[in-house]
């Protein structure tokens, strides 16, 4: 007679489970916090580095813009908790051989300056003069504060700025200024009044707008292209947001040229964006060569 023989079918016990469980549930438990921990500093190196970018670009054009300014033209003012920084951007700067110069500070359109043309510049200039409607560009001529740049034309006590008239060249016979023909080089002028004096080197600025950094309360710099007015305003609109998620709401600051610097603009920037901070501390050297 055969025996039978009863034989169990493989597989786990339970507590080889729960055991099997509670080793996967610690891998998983430390995989997760690895993973996050990776997620999050990601994340902060994607912030760190938007800010870095926003903040860089905003910087740099404003470093660039304000060494190309017209010299003294730098000035601050507040609105509220809205701070603006102002400046006249030089879009030419040429050398005079000859300049109408009286302390009549009145307007006068029989005045003239000869100087370099301004032609086939490398960087486009096209010099604009008085037409119908339509205003002239601005002469600078040796300004030693930003009051002699902003001030009033027919009241300025030391006019040393002026609006172009008229441009002419003595024997190309166009009469364009604008272009490179005349063979003398040279331009001449008619302004809307004589400078109080001569520059020092005899040199003459070209200018046709004024530029605005606004810092807003909500953190945001916007960036405007207004006139040249003798009161500071603080712009409504036209304007191009240049960055956003600044915390500091006075980043300005105009120091003023003496006898042994040139003008500094001192500009203290504090970006935060989802607790990711960048700061600048800035001394941005303005040429003072009037």
């Amino acid at each position: 007679m055969l025996s039978q023989r009863k034989h169990s079918a493989p597989g786990f016990t339970l507590i080889e489970l729960v055991i099997v469980i509670v080793i996967l549930g610690i891998v998983v438990v430390g995989l997760s916090g690895f993973i996050r921990n990776g997620m999050s500093i990601y994340t902060d190196v994607v912030e760190r580095d938007q800010i870095l970018n926003d903040s860089r670009f905003f910087v740099e054009r404003l470093n660039r813009e304000l060494r190309q300014a017209v010299p003294n033209s730098a000035r601050t003012e507040s609105f509220g908790n809205t701070q603006c920084l102002e400046f006249v951007p030089a879009l030419w700067t040429s050398f005079y051989t000859s300049l109408s110069v009286s302390s009549n500070n009145g307007l006068d359109s029989s005045a003239q300056g000869t100087i370099v043309e301004v032609a086939d510049n490398p960087f486009g200039y096209q010099l604009t003069s008085r037409a119908s409607g339509v205003a002239g560009d601005f002469a600078f001529v040796y300004p030693l504060t930003s009051t002699h740049i902003y001030e009033v034309e027919s009241t300025a006590s030391e006019p040393r700025r002026r609006e172009i008239l008229s441009c002419t060249e003595a024997t190309s016979g166009d009469g364009d200024c604008n272009t490179d023909d005349e063979p003398n080089n040279t331009a001449t002028l008619g302004l809307s009044g004589a400078f109080f004096q001569d520059s020092p080197a005899s040199r003459m600025y070209f200018a046709r707008n004024s530029t605005t950094y606004c810092a807003l309360d909500n953190g945001q710099v916007w960036r405007y292209q207004t006139e040249i007015a003798a009161t500071q305003l603080l712009p409504s609109s036209g304007g191009v947001l240049m960055v956003e998620g600044l915390t500091n709401t006075a980043p300005f600051r105009v120091d003023n040229p003496t006898f042994d610097r040139n003008g500094i603009i001192n500009v203290l920037l504090s970006f935060d964006r989802n607790d990711e901070t960048v700061d600048y501390n800035l001394e941005i050297g303005v040429p003072n060569v009037p």
